[in-house]
């Protein structure tokens, strides 16, 4: 429906700024024709409010919806005739004329070595490597490009995708006629943007090969293709005394033999503490790291959140769960790049939207609307990139979700599940429900470790005892909801004598499973609510 149908659905015809009869009091008012309805029209939206039933609302122009990420397209280099320097460099690292010119490297009149990325022959991302001296060496490639995989219209028809940490390598295994693909921004799970962009192409291979840097940020980025790939479909290199492919070639070895060698990354259900030292190591020496920061300071000094768990949230009705998620969806989004996968059964898309956006603007939706950055591309833009939701326009069972998520944790490399609330789920049971929760909490604890993300779960208590504040037995049906919990976190709001509920929320930690993700004794603050901008803040 355009904006314009929906204004005339409403009743409203002004076309322009200006006051017009309400179509919902102005027939039973003694002065029909009195014009209390003021029309609106900003660069995003109709505006129009009655200044006497209070009517009110918002229309958004139907094409601010369709924002989506545009990219640069570069311009052909301009190159040198002369590429003899570019030839000498690769053969010093055991790669051949023909294989540089098979990928279309050549020189810059700056003197710098240009690497052209193609997608189904389209010239997409152009890299620059110039060696300074001294073993310095200096990068750069061209702005708001689309990051692509290096070497993918060379990959041929197989089930079998290689992948490589780096230009350099994607050659060395060329010079040999095994064909592989890089990532073009290096070994960080947020420079991953690639995987999204190459979806459909990738999604085509039945197994991967991780043929990564032998190294800590090879490491890193191996078990960042695990879990965006699928460990099941995946096999890894070892390039024992060797640091990449490049330096296997250049050592003279069959680089075929590495490949062929690939293994599987553990038989199913089977582990050994070797494959395990990793997170041993982590988990005594590392326990006040790398864990993720939270807004509020008392929180943070008793809750360290981390991906692989799973954190049970309750509370009263309009006691602010969903508020409270939210705002700590929105810090991880901002603070560490975060996306998030939400079944919001309670929301609406567009009402989620605009609570999202005041916590993200910290300002009121009333002046988001005034100061025209509600729909703005920061905004809009920000949201979009970092919060992906199911339809709930259809019901929706545990194993469903589950295999959602992993799809969108391959697809846009989602960190973070959000389930809320348990009730409206497709709870379909035959034996008792306390089984049944056993049996989904068991699931969705074993996806946010084999996905490595967190899985927030929202579920009601029993029916309210008084104003007294529940915990985690008291939430309604199973006494896993606090056995089988990472993190149960309590929201409540004291009911003040004129009825309304304090702007003070009590966070109860009631559970923290063990040292490692925080204390175990838990404990209780207090936050400051603001109800107009939606943020919880350090009271």
């Amino acid at each position: 429906m355009e904006y314009q149908d929906k204004l005339r659905e409403l009743g409203i015809t002004l076309t322009h700024n200006g006051k017009q009869t309400c179509p919902q009091c102005s027939a039973s008012r003694k002065n029909k024709s009195d014009p209390c309805l003021s029309v609106t029209y900003t660069d995003t939206a109709v505006l129009y409010k009655c200044h006497n039933c209070e009517w009110s609302g918002v229309v958004y122009y139907r094409n601010k919806y369709e924002q989506k990420k545009k990219y640069k397209r570069p311009e052909p280099p301009k190159v040198v005739k002369e590429l003899a320097p570019v030839y000498k460099y690769f053969q010093k690292r055991g790669i051949s004329q023909q294989t540089v010119d098979k990928y279309g490297i050549s020189l810059n009149e700056n003197k710098e070595i240009v690497i052209p990325y193609y997608k189904y022959g389209e010239l997409v991302n152009i890299k620059y490597r110039k060696n300074q001296g001294n073993g310095k060496k200096f990068f750069r490639q061209e702005a708001e490009t689309e990051k692509t995989l290096y070497g993918m219209d060379f990959v041929k028809e197989t089930d079998t995708l290689i992948w490589v940490e780096g230009e350099m390598d994607v050659l060395a295994l060329a010079e040999q006629g095994i064909y592989s693909v890089s990532i073009p921004q290096g070994a960080s799970e947020n420079k991953l943007e690639c995987i999204e962009n190459c979806f459909e192409f990738i999604d085509q291979f039945k197994t991967h090969i991780i043929a990564v840097d032998n190294d800590i940020p090879g490491d890193k980025l191996k078990l960042n293709l695990l879990n965006r790939l699928g460990r099941d479909k995946c096999k890894t290199v070892n390039w024992k005394r060797y640091k990449d492919a490049n330096e296997a070639l250049m050592g003279g070895e069959d680089l075929k033999q590495f490949i062929n060698s690939a293994e599987d990354i553990n038989p199913e259900g089977i582990l050994t503490f070797f494959d395990a030292f990793d997170e041993i190591y982590k988990y005594n020496f590392e326990k006040d790291r790398d864990y993720y920061e939270t807004p509020w300071r008392k929180f943070n000094e008793l809750v360290r959140i981390r991906t692989g768990y799973m954190m049970i949230v309750s509370g009263y009705p309009s006691r602010g769960k969903s508020t409270f998620v939210d705002n700590l969806l929105i810090h991880l989004a901002k603070k560490y790049n975060m996306r998030h996968l939400i079944a919001s059964f309670e929301s609406v898309i567009a009402g989620h939207y605009n609570s999202l956006a005041e916590m993200y603007n910290e300002d009121t939706i009333y002046h988001l609307i005034q100061n025209e950055k509600l729909l703005d591309s920061d905004t809009f833009g920000f949201i979009g990139e970092h919060f992906y939701r199911f339809d709930i326009n259809k019901q929706w069972t545990v194993d469903e979700i589950c295999e959602r998520t992993k799809l969108a944790v391959k697809k846009y490399g989602v960190r973070t599940l959000v389930i809320d609330p348990y009730n409206r789920l497709n709870n379909n049971y035959t034996d008792r429900e306390d089984k049944y929760i056993g049996s989904i909490l068991s699931k969705l604890s074993m996806l946010a470790k084999e996905l490595d993300i967190l899985v927030i779960f929202v579920a009601h208590p029993k029916k309210p005892d008084g104003e007294k504040m529940p915990n985690m037995y008291s939430i309604s049906g199973s006494g896993d909801w606090y056995n089988m919990a990472d993190y149960g976190i309590i929201i409540h709001r004291e009911r003040k004598e004129d009825d309304t509920l304090s702007n003070m929320p009590t966070i109860f930690v009631q559970k923290v499973k063990n040292h490692f993700l925080g204390k175990p004794s838990g404990g209780s603050f207090v936050l400051l609510y603001d109800q107009y901008k939606r943020i919880l803040k350090d009271a």
